[in-house]
């Protein structure tokens, strides 16, 4: 077929379905909150669009997006194209309750509480034969997606090779876990913030994974914070704060999980604006981006993990 030998933009069904947002909301603010994105994921992902379409396809008129004359032609098209391709990616056309494919995910220990919820109960109700295998981040996730070792990898990376796919989350703020009783708590009482200051006086709990810098104790290098224990695992973070004066400063979503644990009486306090949000996204290679099963893991994890940062708040626009 000739349209097989044509070279085809990168676009995804993602995309068209952010493309009919901005324009039902002619907004461009509203559309990155209810995706749960940044301003700048959106503008980028606009900009995209409109160098695919070679059109503008949105003019700004006050708080205003008005759609151009090619993007009125072109929402009908994508409103019968996005509703083919959901019927493509149904259940019965992706065959989840007969699947027995082992998904193969790697993340951090905290993603189980914090992006993983709703997957697991979608797997066990429509894709029953199906599993989940999860595996701890290494220096070399990425060689493992590309090799097929690995199908999706959790991990707040801004950038990827050429040949891999990513899709942002959420943008979440960050937050500071202590224990009920810590002087920190005092302090924020009474200035009503926490300043990078205040937080030097105490050791951080850090966390260590193997390979992956943008999660280990150097990243906070340049905050000066002194590290008392850093852990390969996020799950011991709780039971080391409820003990000692030592803090930890991570993802508002992360952290708001803890205070469920009924034998650790944690609190959780802002962070100081300087601390970078947290920005969470799914990573997999181009040999997997238009495996039906996966496209449907993709958007149930995306839906699972906007889902708890909401729930909990913790979205940043």
């Amino acid at each position: 077929m000739a349209i097989l030998d044509t070279p085809q933009p990168d676009l995804s069904l993602e995309e068209l379905r952010f493309l009919v947002t901005v324009a039902k909301t002619k907004s461009l603010t509203t559309a990155a909150s209810q995706y749960g994105i940044s301003m700048g994921a959106a503008s980028r992902r606009l900009s995209h669009l409109r160098e695919v379409f070679d059109d503008e396809l949105f003019i700004r008129s006050g708080v205003t997006m008005l759609p151009t004359m090619r993007m009125r032609r072109l929402l009908p098209r994508v409103l019968d194209l996005l509703a083919a391709g959901g019927a493509l990616l149904s259940r019965d056309n992706v065959g989840l309750a007969d699947s027995r494919r082992i998904v193969r995910l790697l993340a951090a220990d905290s993603a189980v509480m914090t992006v993983f919820p709703l997957l697991v109960r979608q797997m066990a109700k429509d894709a029953p034969n199906a599993s989940i295998e999860l595996n701890p981040l290494s220096g070399d996730f990425l060689e493992q997606l590309r090799a097929g070792r690995a199908d999706i990898a959790v991990y707040p990376l801004d950038t990827v090779p050429k040949d891999f796919h990513r899709l942002e989350l959420y943008q979440s703020r960050r937050g500071i876990l202590v224990r009920q009783g810590h002087p920190l708590i005092k302090k924020y009482e009474k200035a009503g913030r926490i300043e990078l200051d205040d937080l030097r006086a105490f050791k951080h709990v850090m966390m260590n994974l193997p390979g992956t810098p943008e999660l280990s104790p150097a990243a906070y290098q340049q905050y000066s914070f002194e590290v008392g224990i850093s852990l390969p695992y996020f799950l011991g973070v709780p039971y080391v704060l409820a003990d000692t004066d030592y803090v930890y400063i991570g993802p508002v979503v992360t952290l708001m999980h803890c205070l469920r644990l009924p034998d650790c009486n944690l609190r959780v306090l802002p962070a100081p604006p300087e601390v970078s949000p947290f920005t969470p996204a799914i990573i997999w290679h181009h040999g997997a981006h238009t495996d039906p099963f996966l496209q449907w893991v993709r958007g149930v994890l995306l839906q699972s993990a906007r889902e708890e940062a909401k729930r909990y708040n913790a979205i940043e626009i």
